[in-house]
């Protein structure tokens, strides 16, 4: 860890010490402050540009000193220019809050992020947002699962099945990230929906094959599903009733304090079968024995210009809960022995998972990104069948009491611990260098109880 602090401190300074200038900043959207990727930042006297990372943020290396115009354009907004004047070994930080606009044409009006369903550079890549998710022909409710099944190379098992078969590998073979977490088995209801709530979900990359070293190997596919940031101009909300859930969002800008800035997002899901047949039927009648739940949570925190830290978690649990009871009484009336007894049976089975993580930006220098990434994935399946039996008894003037119990009890737990340190150099024209290391832990925990 020294070896890699000190050369760190070493790039740093010799970048620190070169004469060149460049441009670097973020793009942002103007109407709730959401870091906007890919889009355009070019100077027109030069021609010199770069496009903006996922995290809004762009670099222009090796700029000649000078009086330049700079623009800023991305499909669904309006471009922006401005004049800038910058001097030999200026690093010019910049910040370009685009609008959102109609694309107008002769015969019809087209809403320009409905063409964000595009494919990148890479081969095999596509990046989804928001509104092509909400658009898509869905099962019942917006899936971000069901979209993914429309894509090229994607195969369905059933119309109740949410699970991505890709290119003839299995769903195992998939490796899924929420805000670069891992989540194993990412369901509800048996695969019929998948465990991520639309309205929090600001875009998702999905890249069929040719997958980037940083991914690791992998046989099937990668969903790397990308939470909202979180409104830094408002507080607002939204809610949204189906026919099985009832969902909620709420976000805005955290308050300001010595110069720090941030915003924050959560967002809610759960069915409500089991509490729309309380109102009509009586508990001890009947009770819905299912229901599904998750949230999401994101919170940003910007220290100063050069740093920032990203808190980001989810949970969503199945719950299966059955209970059965029956009463009955028994008179022998040659013997003289009766009895009473309850017999009851039940079943507890939830499943579900949980993510936490914590990401710390730090920008060493307007050519070089570091990003520091911890991070906690668990997900469990517990299954829990019980039967007891007790009563009473009496045979004459003699009385007794019996009681029996059996349980069965199966479970299964995964923990993956992850860190990773990425460091990103936009210090060439044409070309962006990335490396890192991670550190991953999984522990299972596997066992049966009577």
């Amino acid at each position: 860890m020294k070896l890699l602090r000190y050369s760190l401190i070493v790039l740093a300074c010799s970048l620190q010490a070169q004469v060149t200038s460049s441009i670097n900043g973020f793009v942002r959207d103007d109407s709730n402050g959401e870091p906007l990727g890919y889009a355009n930042v070019f100077i027109k006297e030069t021609g010199m540009g770069a496009a903006s990372a996922m995290d809004g943020y762009f670099v222009i290396s090796n700029v000649p000193a000078g009086k330049y115009e700079i623009a800023v354009s991305i499909i669904g907004y309006e471009m922006v220019t401005e004049q800038i004047e910058i001097i030999s070994g200026e690093n010019l930080r910049l910040e370009f809050r685009l609008q959102r606009t109609v694309i107008e044409g002769q015969t019809v009006d087209v809403f320009g992020e409905a063409q964000k369903m595009r494919q990148m550079v890479e081969p095999s890549r596509i990046t989804l947002d928001l509104r092509t998710i909400e658009t898509a022909p869905a099962f019942i409710e917006p899936d971000l699962f069901r979209t993914v099944q429309m894509l090229p190379g994607v195969q369905t098992l059933n119309d109740f099945s949410s699970a991505l078969y890709v290119r003839g590998s299995t769903p195992d073979q998939n490796l899924i990230m929420l805000d670069g977490i891992t989540v194993y088995n990412p369901y509800h209801l048996g695969g019929i929906f998948s465990t991520f709530n639309t309205d929090a979900i600001k875009e998702a990359d999905f890249h069929a094959g040719g997958f980037p070293a940083r991914y690791g190997g992998r046989m099937g596919a990668i969903l790397n599903v990308v939470n909202r940031e979180g409104n830094t101009e408002k507080f607002q909300g939204n809610a949204n009733i189906s026919i099985i859930s009832s969902k909620g969002l709420l976000e805005g800008p955290l308050p300001k304090f010595k110069g720090m800035k941030g915003s924050w997002m959560l967002a809610g899901r759960r069915t409500y079968f089991d509490q729309f047949f309380r109102l009509f039927v009586p508990k001890e009648t009947f009770e819905f024995p299912y229901y599904f739940y998750d949230y999401q949570a994101k919170v940003n925190l910007d220290l100063n210009n050069d740093h920032r830290l990203t808190y980001s978690r989810f949970y969503g649990d199945d719950v299966l809960e059955f209970s059965f009871s029956d009463t009955y009484e028994d008179y022998d009336i040659i013997n003289d022995y009766g009895e009473s007894t309850k017999e009851t049976f039940s079943i507890d089975w939830p499943w579900g998972n949980q993510t936490n993580s914590l990401t710390w930006r730090w920008l060493l220098s307007p050519q070089l990104v570091a990003k520091t990434f911890v991070a906690n994935s668990r997900y469990r399946f517990n299954f829990d069948l019980g039967f007891s039996s007790e009563g009473n008894w009496a045979s004459g003037s003699e009385t007794g009491s019996y009681k029996d119990k059996f349980s069965f009890d199966f479970y299964d737990v995964l923990n993956d611990n992850t860190v990773e340190l990425e460091l990103s150099w936009h210090g060439l024209e044409n070309h962006q260098i990335m490396g890192g290391l991670q550190i991953k832990q999984v522990k299972y925990d596997l066992g049966m109880e009577f």
